[in-house]
C-alpha cells in the first residue's frame, strides 16, 4: 500500500477516538441492487480524471462520486443531460494528487450544468460497520465521516477509508430510488480510460448493505441491570445489537439509554421568624438539610428528591433619641408636634419587620421677623435701623446687610443701623437669623430697591389674623411697573401655593382649595420692573406666616 496511505490512516485512527462517540443516530434502510435502479456510484481513493460517459437515456440518472483526493470528472454522451443531480461525497484533501502525476487542489466538474452539482466534504456516516479483527479491534472503516472508497470486501482492512456498506448506505440515504450500479477501484481514474453508464449497470461488488435503526430509552437509576435483546446493561450509554432482516442482512439496532437520576434540584426559600415546607415541618432556623421524596415525580415517572436550603431571618428591634426643633416629620408619615415616646415598623435589610422606638423632645423653634425704619429707602439715604420682630426665646441676632454690588455688612445686635454707601441703588438685601438656646434657629429675609424716584419694599412676616394690621402679604413701593409684575408663593415642599400678577393684590395666607396655610416659614420670587428702568429684575427670600 502506498505509504501516503498509512499516515492517512494514523491521522483517521487519531480523529476516531475523539469522533466515534459523537456518531449522529443512524438511518435505516432496505438495500437494493436492480439493473434498472436510477443511480450509480464511482469511488476510489487516489482521484485522478474520471471520464464519465452517459450512453444510455436513463429517467431521473443521479450519479456519486465518492474519493479521497481531489478528482477532476469531465461528463459526455448523448445522453448526458439526463442526469438530474451529481453529488461529491469526500476528503477532497488539498495533496497535489501526487499519486496521480499532476496537481490539482480540489475536484473539478465539467460537461454538466452545475446547478445540479454538490459537494459535500465529509458528510456524517449513517451506519457503523461491525468490528474488523484484523484491524487492532477498531471498527471498521472511517465512523465519523464519508471520506473514501476503495474496497468491495466489508470485512478487509479499508487503509483508513469506509466501507462499502458505509458509502451505499449514505448515497441511498441522499439519492432515494434504487442503486443501478457501482465501479470501486484502488488506483487512479485513469485520462485514457472512458466510463459508460451502460458497462457499470448491475455491477454492484456483491455487497449486502446493513440497515441499521436507533432506540432512544431513559429508565430511573434505580432500575439497572436493564435487559435489552439478551443483553445485561448496567450503566447509562450506547449499546448495540446486529440482528437479521427480512432480506437475510444485517440490521444494527442501537440502543441510547439514559438515566433519570432521583435528585433533580433545591428548593431555596428564605422566611422571616419561621417556614413551615412541603413535608409539614416547620422550621424556626436556617437550614439545608431537609431532603423530601416526591414519589414519580420527574417527567419519566422516577421518584424525585428535592433538598431544602432554608434561611430564616429574624426581625430587629432599636430605639433612637431625637431633639426636633419644632414638629418632627417621621418615617412612618407621621408628624409630632409634641415631646414623647414612639413607635413605628419598617422593613430590616433582611425584609423582616424592624421596630424603631424613637425618645422625641420637642424645642421651641423662634420665628425670625423684622421691620425697617424707614420703610422704604429713597435714593441718597445714608442709614437703614433694623428693627427686631421675632417672637420666641431669642439667644443670638445674626443680621446681614448685602448691597447689590456685593458689598456686605454684618451685626450681632437686636436692632443694628446699616450705613448705606453713598450712590448705592438697586436691590438691598436685609437677613436675620435667630436662634435659641436649644440650638433651634430661623431666618428671613427682606428686599429694598432703591431707584431715583422709584422704591421696592418687600416684607418678611405676616399674620393673616383678621386684626386691622398685617394681613396680607405683598410687595410695596413706588414707580413698579403693573405690566411687569409677578409674586410667586412656595411651600416647604416647593409646591406652588399663590400667584399674583398684580402689585396691589398680595397673598391672604390661604390655599386655594385647600383652606387656611398653616404657620410657618415660606418662600417667595419677586419678579419686577420699574416704569423708569429698561431692566427686569427677580429677587427671592423666606418669609413667616404667623397668626
Amino acid at each position: 500500500m502506498n505509504p501516503k496511505i498509512c499516515l492517512s490512516k494514523v491521522f483517521f485512527l487519531i480523529l476516531f477516538f475523539t469522533a466515534f462517540l459523537n456518531v449522529k443516530a443512524q438511518s435505516s434502510f432496505t438495500p437494493n441492487c436492480d439493473p434498472t435502479g436510477n443511480w450509480i456510484l464511482f469511488a476510489n481513493y487516489d482521484g485522478g480524471n474520471l471520464n464519465i460517459v452517459v450512453d444510455q437515456n436513463i429517467p431521473n440518472l443521479k450519479i456519486g462520486i465518492c474519493t479521497y483526493e481531489p478528482v477532476n470528472v469531465t461528463f459526455s454522451g448523448p445522453f448526458v443531460s439526463s442526469v438530474t443531480e451529481v453529488l461529491y461525497a469526500g476528503f477532497n484533501s488539498a495533496q497535489n494528487n501526487n499519486n496521480c502525476g499532476f496537481p490539482i487542489n480540489t475536484s473539478s466538474f465539467t460537461g454538466i450544468n452545475t446547478s445540479i452539482l454538490t459537494v459535500n466534504v465529509a458528510p456524517p456516516v449513517t451506519i457503523i460497520s461491525p468490528p474488523n479483527p484484523n484491524y487492532f479491534n477498531i471498527p471498521n472503516g472511517w465512523n465519523s465521516g464519508i471520506i473514501c472508497l476503495y474496497s468491495c470486501n466489508v470485512d478487509a482492512n479499508q487503509g483508513g477509508c469506509n466501507t462499502v456498506d458505509q458509502v451505499l448506505a449514505y448515497f441511498q440515504n441522499q439519492f432515494g430510488g434504487v442503486l443501478r450500479g457501482l465501479n470501486v477501484q484502488y488506483p487512479c481514474w485513469l485520462s485514457s480510460a472512458n466510463y459508460t453508464i451502460s458497462a457499470q449497470t448491475g455491477n454492484c461488488c456483491g455487497a449486502c448493505v446493513p440497515n441499521a435503526s436507533t432506540v432512544n430509552q431513559t429508565i430511573c437509576n434505580d432500575q439497572f441491570p436493564y435487559n435489552w435483546n439478551g443483553l445485561s446493561i448496567t450503566s447509562a450509554g450506547s449499546q448495540s445489537v446486529t440482528l437479521t432482516n427480512a432480506a437475510g442482512c444485517d440490521s444494527i439496532v442501537t440502543l441510547n439509554l439514559a438515566v433519570s437520576q432521583n435528585v433533580i434540584g433545591t428548593d431555596v426559600q428564605s422566611a422571616c421568624e419561621s417556614y413551615t415546607w412541603i413535608d409539614g415541618n416547620t422550621y424556626t432556623s436556617s437550614t439545608n438539610t431537609p431532603v423530601y421524596t416526591i414519589v414519580g415525580g420527574n417527567v419519566n415517572g422516577c421518584d424525585s428528591l428535592v433538598n431544602l436550603n432554608l434561611t430564616i431571618n429574624q426581625s430587629s428591634a432599636s430605639s433612637l433619641a431625637i431633639n426636633s426643633c419644632g414638629p418632627f416629620f417621621a418615617p412612618n408619615g407621621q408628624t409630632y408636634t409634641e415631646s414623647g415616646s414612639f413607635s413605628y415598623i419598617i422593613p430590616n435589610t433582611n425584609g423582616c419587620d424592624s421596630t424603631i422606638t424613637v425618645n422625641l423632645t420637642i424645642s421651641p423653634t423662634p420665628t425670625a421677623a423684622f421691620s425697617s425704619s424707614p420703610a422704604l429707602l429713597e435714593f441718597g439715604m445714608t442709614e437703614i435701623q433694623l428693627l427686631d420682630q421675632s417672637l420666641g426665646q431669642i439667644s443670638t441676632w445674626n443680621w446681614t446687610y448685602t448691597t447689590e454690588s456685593g458689598s456686605v455688612q454684618t451685626s450681632i445686635l437686636q436692632n443694628p443701623v446699616f450705613s448705606i454707601p453713598s450712590n448705592t441703588s438697586g436691590n438691598q438685601t436685609f437677613q436675620l437669623v435667630v436662634s435659641n438656646d436649644q440650638g433651634c434657629s430661623s431666618e428671613v429675609t427682606s428686599i429694598l430697591n432703591i431707584v431715583e424716584d422709584a422704591a421696592l419694599y418687600i416684607p418678611n412676616t405676616f399674620s393673616p389674623d383678621g386684626n386691622a394690621f398685617n394681613n396680607v402679604f405683598k410687595v410695596e413701593g413706588r414707580n413698579i411697573d403693573p405690566n411687569q409684575f409677578e409674586l410667586t408663593i412656595y411651600n416647604r415642599w416647593g409646591e406652588i401655593i399663590f400667584i399674583s400678577k398684580d402689585p396691589s393684590i398680595g397673598w391672604d395666607g390661604t390655599y386655594a382649595n385647600k383652606g387656611i396655610s398653616p404657620i410657618g416659614t415660606y418662600t417667595y420670587q419677586v419678579s419686577y420692573r420699574f416704569v423708569n428702568s429698561d431692566k427686569s429684575q427677580t429677587v427671592s427670600g423666606h418669609l413667616n406666616l404667623l397668626r
